[in-house]
């Protein structure tokens, strides 16, 4: 099987990077809502309650835009890896988790935009200069600024182990992202993805138990569960027909909603240090849209003239 990527537009990246920002706020949103009801229920019973949520909010949103007819393409065998590899990463996530520091965890995680862009050569057939390398290397620099791993302990063991595993797993995740046909509609792609994680989540019950669940716990999930549909769509679309190597350095974004959730919902403010990495990050971010507009402005005469008529 052979697969062709259409060229990405202006128009398409900057979508893409809407998109990614989005996902990465809409992700911090969730993971906010869900830190506050892990006090009282396991992950597993969270997750399934969440998902369940998510899976009929999504059923409904393409019943009403007219999409039912094509869940059938969630059978696409792309739609359906793209699937698994979401479930496998969630439990390595989950069980590395258990056993290592938050900050090296997601220290770990972020690895992904630099994986993905040391790949866009070879298999997107991207031109990654040494801006784009900059910005990615900036946006994760900034981002260990912030989470400041090791601060801890580095737990070296197979926790580690399974976190770098997921990484791998994420990127491979991104690079099915990618290739995923057109035709397919994002929506379908992220119907799978709920399913998928909610099903590893239910299977994890009968292991962790299930605790009563009050309306305050039910409505925390049901507000989860609408950022995180939101999330996940825009996350596979800020994937689908874009430059990844441009997009990649916007995820570090999580980090700067991360810190606003910190103030805002548990009143904890950011050191010096981390406001020096939320300053890398965002900084990296301007540079890359800088860099877009010069290169738009450079390529733009050059495709008017190569399409002029003879």
């Amino acid at each position: 099987m052979s697969f062709s990527l259409p060229a990405a537009t202006a128009a398409d990246n900057r979508r893409g990077i809407i998109a990614m920002v989005t996902a990465m706020a809409c992700f911090m949103t969730n993971d906010t809502l869900v830190k506050i009801v892990a006090e009282d229920l396991p992950s597993g019973e969270i997750i399934a309650i969440r998902n369940g949520f998510a899976i009929v909010l999504v059923i409904g949103w393409m019943a009403a835009s007219g999409l039912l007819a094509q869940a059938r393409s969630i059978l696409s065998p792309l739609v359906l890896s793209r699937a698994v590899l979401e479930a496998i990463v969630a439990f390595l996530f989950i069980t590395a988790l258990p056993s290592m520091p938050i900050a090296d965890i997601t220290a770990i995680f972020l690895l992904t935009p630099l994986l993905i862009t040391a790949v866009s050569g070879p298999i997107f057939k991207e031109h990654v200069g040494w801006r784009r390398w900059s910005a990615v290397v900036a946006g994760f620099v900034g981002m260990l600024l912030v989470v400041k791993p090791g601060g801890e302990g580095f737990v070296a063991g197979s926790a580690t182990a399974l976190a770098l595993i997921s990484v791998l797993f994420c990127t491979v995740r991104d690079i099915v992202t990618r290739f995923i046909p057109p035709r397919i509609p994002t929506m379908v792609v992220t119907l799978s993805t709920c399913s998928a994680v909610g099903l590893f989540a239910a299977a994890m019950i009968p292991f962790q138990g299930w605790a009563p669940a009050t309306l305050t716990h039910v409505l925390y999930l049901f507000a989860a569960s609408i950022v995180l549909v939101i999330g996940n769509f825009a996350m596979i679309q800020s994937f689908r027909g874009v430059e990844v190597s441009l997009i990649s350095p916007f995820r570090y974004s999580v980090m700067v909603w991360g810190i606003l959730s910190s103030i805002t919902v548990f009143g904890v403010w950011p050191d010096g240090a981390s406001w020096m990495g939320i300053g890398l990050i965002v900084g990296a971010g301007l540079y890359t849209l800088h860099r877009e507009r010069v290169r738009q402005r450079i390529r733009t005469p050059e495709q008017e003239a190569a399409n002029a008529p003879p």
